[in-house]
């Protein structure tokens, strides 16, 4: 639809002074951009954010949309600075929103102007975007002709955009289980913008968290059964109940550090080793019903020569913090998510801070 010639050429005509101003605006709303921003632009279309954009100083912004049309056009109007794709300037994405490989951010801002509505389901268009943020990145949610001109859209082409822009009250609901703080919400008739954070509260600078490193030491217990197999990403569930002290300093999410399990004498050496880890706090929403208490699951990078270590004792140092809890829609989302977890467990624990509490005290020798 937005590939016709007819469309293109409506979208290249000069806009209006007012709407140009309400653009201006509408950027104006994501605080901190600068030279060193990276933006994404979202159903950039022909571009119409970029300037307010570079006028706000931003250099690297990433436009993507689904119509190749227009992301020619975009081209044509900001050439590529590079072929390799590193350096700073106007680079493109054709495709959905929802395909942006992980490699092309993290962003420090992404902007969704007249788009967001397009979305079918708009909880995964919003976790999608917390997932490709950097910590305290913002999502820009916007639109130059506001709420009344876009439900008329919506009643009238319920296929192109089958969702209404949300009130507060909806965005509120719809982040509830996101890493994401609601910072702005204009609903006026003729300009709706709302932005949200990545709460540096959720996602510290550096993985850092002030309480490490937290030190545990439980019995491996069964779970409920439920995710880890399916995934192929083997746990040892910790009783959580003698950990209570140690669980107030580590909120519901997914933290990296060190675990050695206390395996008999007959089993080889590498398995009574200390070892990278990436463990889960919380309830594991996506797959379970709710109504369980919450579970410790250490996931040991190592291949150890036993599948069932019930009943043993494992210790671990708890060196940094990843991500809060977060509902993914399936298994697939859940286990893509996983594994950029374990990768970024593996290169934090090769920081020095982290890589010296490998011989920490609590450790056996």
């Amino acid at each position: 639809m937005f590939g016709t010639p007819e469309i293109v050429r409506e979208f290249l005509k000069p806009l209006p002074a007012e709407i140009e101003q309400r653009l201006a605006d509408i950027v104006a709303a994501l605080p901190g951009l600068g030279p060193n921003s990276r933006v994404l632009d979202v159903g950039s279309g022909t571009g119409c954010l970029i300037p307010h954009l570079q006028a706000r100083g931003v250099q690297d912004i990433l436009a993507v949309d689904v119509s190749a049309a227009m992301v020619q056009q975009l081209q044509q109007l900001h050439p590529a600075p590079s072929s390799c794709g590193n350096y700073a300037g106007v680079r493109t994405w054709l495709g959905d929103f929802m395909q942006v490989p992980a490699y092309m951010g993290p962003a420090n801002a992404i902007c969704m102007n007249a788009v967001f509505g397009n979305f079918v389901d708009l909880h995964e268009a919003l976790l999608k975007a917390a997932l490709m943020l950097q910590p305290g990145g913002h999502l820009l949610i916007s639109h130059a002709m506001g709420r009344a001109w876009h439900t008329q859209l919506h009643k009238e082409r319920p296929e192109m955009v089958p969702n209404e822009l949300p009130d507060k009250q909806q965005l509120q609901q719809l982040i509830e289980d996101l890493p994401f703080e609601l910072v702005q919400c204009t609903d006026d008739p003729e300009l709706y913008i709302a932005v949200l954070q990545v709460s540096i509260a959720h996602v510290p600078h550096g993985y850092r968290f002030s309480a490490a490193p937290v030190v545990m030491e439980g019995t491996v217990v069964t779970g409920y059964g439920r995710g880890s197999r399916q995934l192929g990403v083997p746990t040892a569930n910790m009783d959580p109940v003698p950990l209570q002290q140690q669980l107030q300093q580590l909120p519901r999410g997914v933290y990296f550090g060190w675990a050695q399990l206390d395996a008999p004498g007959d089993w080889p050496a590498a398995d009574r080793a200390v070892h990278k880890m990436v463990m889960n706090v919380g309830q594991r929403p996506t797959v379970n019903t709710g109504d369980e208490a919450p579970t410790v699951e250490v996931h040991v990078l190592h291949k150890y020569s036993q599948e069932e270590f019930y009943g043993y004792t494992i210790r671990v140092v708890v060196a940094g913090f990843v991500r809060p809890e977060i509902r993914f829609s399936g298994l697939p989302q859940l286990l893509a998510r996983i594994k950029a977890d374990i990768g970024i467990a593996k290169s934090q624990l090769d920081e020095p801070a982290a890589a010296a509490l490998r011989v920490h005290s609590s450790f056996k020798r």
